[in-house]
């Protein structure tokens, strides 16, 4: 959250420089978004502990190595520390950050165990890092926030199906309606298959046409985004098809989980390309 937070303030806005990111509001306004994001999973882990127990039961840390006390204290601190945080930075900033808690606790309380909404809304938070910015500074040019932002949304959107679908073995048992246990498995992939098409499509056309025609300030800097978001992205996203229509156990989910947040990752560093 924290890197993608500086990247996109820093490359998606021609004047920003040192001075800026290492300047008092911007630091108290990373601060507050990896508080708010550090609480909404401190409450998921806090109210999925049984799911996780069959899930993932080496990685549950709620009511073995921190007491189910403490840790809604600490869901409670760290929101705390982001509101006072957001209030100081000014109305906008601290509204936002206000949504994103009450949105982060809604999903775990309830929409996560709904079909299709919760992994909308978490995929619609996922991009809460980079709006924020534009929120706290609308020097930020527009039209490549909201490139990142529907990047961001897409691919944290396929990741959380496929996360659904590794953990339909626990999900099942505490009557959770995710996408998998409604629809299936085969039904599942198929969704996904289409769905990374749709989106790769998407990328590629965005990369070829717009990343041709925008006003790079350096000629090189222009074939250097093309290609790297045609051998980086497109390419990773192409291989997914594979992986995707291959993905048989839980292992196979996991490995594409970890995959498609490699492809995010790879993804926010075309930003470099915008500053060269």
């Amino acid at each position: 959250m924290l890197l993608t937070q500086v990247m996109s303030y820093y490359f998606l806005t021609k004047h920003i420089g040192l001075p800026e990111i290492i300047e008092m509001r911007f630091l108290m306004l990373c601060t507050a978004t990896v508080f708010v994001g550090a609480g909404g999973y401190i409450i998921n882990d806090y109210l999925d502990i049984k799911l996780d127990l069959i899930n993932k039961p080496n990685k549950v840390i709620v009511g073995q190595v921190i007491s189910r006390r403490w840790t809604m204290f600490w869901h409670l601190l760290f929101n705390a520390i982001a509101l006072a945080l957001g209030l100081f930075i000014g109305t906008k900033v601290s509204v936002a950050i206000f949504i994103a808690a009450i949105l982060l606790w809604v999903y775990s309380v309830s929409l996560k165990r709904r079909f299709l909404v919760g992994n909308l809304l978490v995929s619609a938070l996922s991009a809460f890092v980079i709006i924020i910015n534009f929120v706290f500074d609308t020097s930020l040019q527009l039209e490549l926030v909201v490139a990142y932002t529907l990047f961001a949304f897409g691919l944290t959107l396929l990741r959380e199906i496929i996360k659904d679908t590794e953990d339909m073995r626990g999900d099942g048992k505490f009557n959770c309606k995710t996408i998998p246990i409604i629809l299936g498995v085969r039904k599942t992939k198929t969704l996904l298959f289409y769905m990374t098409i749709a989106f790769t499509a998407s990328v590629f056309i965005y990369t070829t046409f717009y990343g041709s025609s925008f006003a790079f300030e350096q000629n090189f800097a222009r074939g250097g985004f093309i290609f790297y978001m045609l051998l980086f992205v497109v390419f990773p996203l192409i291989a997914m098809l594979y992986f995707i229509y291959t993905a048989d156990t839980t292992l196979d989910f996991k490995r594409l989980s970890s995959f498609t947040k490699l492809i995010m990752i790879l993804g926010l560093f075309s930003m470099i390309f915008w500053r060269l």
